[in-house]
């Protein structure tokens, strides 16, 4: 696999991440948004890189490192909200499309925990690059209490460093879900997390979230892993969270048995890139099927 730096300059911002190129004709340009804690290597850990599994499936895979991780400028001070970021992920997205769409159908985002809390953001925003469709996972519409409990009490205004054994319990499934030296290799892609984020995911998202997913007018694919440690799970909740995308075209969601909240790094995380990927294939045919369709009803109408 052939990777590359990303390195936009989005109104004298800088946004960094990963790409890998794939070519096949009619892939959409796959974005690829990391949770809190990590950067965009997350999507690249070796054995479950979906930035490999792109390349070779003939998708452009572009991992972009949130606005304060990785290489990506960190935002202004009170200006740190999941809002703020769409805000700057919209421009930077737009730029790649300028730079990468020509030929493609349009853009999907694949998001993970926060990401994907952003990635509904940046969806409601209704950008005017050619979004597809969203595939959101490890994000949730309630949190346990502990966990509410425990981000509120953390008793620093920077950045959190989770220890190891608190990152293992509660991001990771039980033994036999996960691979120990995936675990160990995705402690390189590891970074603090803004305490903002922490607060605002138990916070303003869970309040926030049926008026944003009401916004939302594209294709939706959302999955909740069996064992993950930071969102109440069973399977009223991914109903629930599936009826808040109440303008989506169509919806895909399902509760992944086997896994825990880092479902990419887990043993099932082929399973969940392969139906991501096929969740952005059939967004991009659906669109183009329908781009046809209205192009012929326009060349009938000039007839006529």
């Amino acid at each position: 696999m052939t990777t590359t730096l990303i390195d936009l300059s989005v109104d004298g911002r800088k946004i960094a991440g990963l790409a890998a190129g794939g070519d096949a004709a009619g892939t959409p340009l796959i974005v690829a948004l990391h949770g809190g804690g990590y950067g965009s290597g997350y999507f690249d850990v070796p054995g479950h890189s979906l930035l490999a599994l792109g390349e070779a499936t003939g998708f452009p895979v572009f991992a972009l490192d949130r606005p304060g991780y990785g290489g990506s400028d960190s935002l202004p001070r009170g200006r740190a909200t999941f809002g703020d970021s769409a805000e700057v992920l919209d421009a930077a997205i737009g730029a790649l499309w300028t730079d990468h769409g020509e030929g493609r159908p349009g853009v999907v985002l694949l998001s993970h925990s926060i990401g994907s809390a952003i990635a509904v953001h940046v969806a409601a925003r209704r950008p005017h690059w050619p979004l597809l469709g969203i595939s959101l996972h490890g994000v949730g519409d309630r949190s346990p209490e502990h966990i509410i409990s425990a981000w509120r009490a953390i008793p620093t205004n920077g950045p959190v460093e989770l220890p190891p054994e608190q990152r293992r319990a509660l991001l990771y499934g039980p033994a036999g879900t996960i691979d120990v030296e995936v675990v160990e290799a995705a402690k390189a892609s590891v970074e603090p997390i803004p305490l903002e984020e922490m607060l605002e995911i138990v916070g303003d998202w869970p309040e926030n979230l049926a008026e944003l997913a009401s916004k939302v007018v594209v294709p939706v694919q959302y999955t909740l892993a069996e064992y993950d440690g930071l969102w109440v799970v069973d399977s009223s909740r991914v109903a629930t969270f599936a009826g808040y995308f109440t303008s989506a075209p169509w919806i895909e969601a399902g509760l992944q048995p086997g896994a825990g909240h880092n479902l990419d790094h887990h043993r099932l995380s082929r399973a969940l890139h392969l139906r991501q990927l096929a969740f952005a294939w059939e967004c991009a045919a659906r669109a183009t099927a329908a781009d046809e369709y209205d192009d012929r009803l326009t060349g009938q109408e000039r007839h006529t």
